[in-house]
Formats: structure tokens, sequence, C-alpha cells
């Protein structure tokens, strides 16, 4: 599995085990839906503050989105 996967379906994991809607993440982290399901497609990779973002709201930790980084 590629890395561009591997953060897809991390990211896909932690947004339906919050209970929060993609449009409730959105507006949370400064982006909109659309964004939100690209990064959970695969289509999109979240910047570095993006990802710190999305952490504080799906109450993670960094490596839990970008997975082992080796």
């Amino acid at each position: 599995m590629d890395k561009r996967t591997e953060i897809a379906k991390n990211i896909e994991m932690l947004v339906k085990a919050s209970g929060k809607t993609q449009t409730e993440i959105a507006l949370a982290v400064g982006v909109n839906r659309v964004t939100v399901n690209d990064y959970i497609s695969g289509k999109g990779l979240p910047s570095v503050l993006i990802v710190i973002k999305l952490c504080k709201v799906l109450d993670c930790d960094y490596a839990d989105i970008l997975g082992r980084l080796d």
C-alpha cells in the first residue's frame, strides 16, 4: 500500500470513529467538505498544518493519520 492510500484509509477510519460529519470536520479545520472528502478518497493530502488541526478535531496523534514514517 502506498503512503497516500495509507493516509487516506487512516483519515477515513478516524472520521468514522469520531461520529462527526465531513462538514463538521471541514468547518473545524478550515477547509471545505470536498477537501475532506479528497483526503478520505486519496485525491488530496493534508498539509502539516491541517494534520495538526485534524489531530485536535479527531482526538488523535499525528502518527494515527500519517502512519509510520520510514
